[in-house]
């Protein structure tokens, strides 16, 4: 779809980290980078410690990261709606 006002071609970068108002990156944009990045290492590092800890058995490995992997993302979406209000 053509825009109507013809503007500079942005790289992915610029268009994925920089907001909207000039051209600055924020907190917030370097925050959530920074959650996508690190957030799956984490937390099968975490998963695994618990389960070298006994917490529990090896068949509950996977269920223990989806839940943990779930709550980490209920929590950032909860975050970024009270900040957005």
């Amino acid at each position: 779809m053509s825009k109507d006002l013809p503007t500079r071609e942005r790289s992915a970068r610029e268009r994925g980290t920089f907001a909207k108002h000039a051209d600055d990156p924020t907190v917030a944009s370097y925050l959530s980078s920074l959650f996508f990045l690190l957030s799956v290492p984490v937390l099968l590092l975490v998963t695994f410690v618990g389960h070298s800890y006994g917490l529990y058995s090896y068949g509950a490995i996977v269920p223990a990261f989806a839940g943990l992997l779930f709550v980490a993302i209920t929590l950032v979406f909860v975050i970024m709606h009270v900040r957005t209000r």
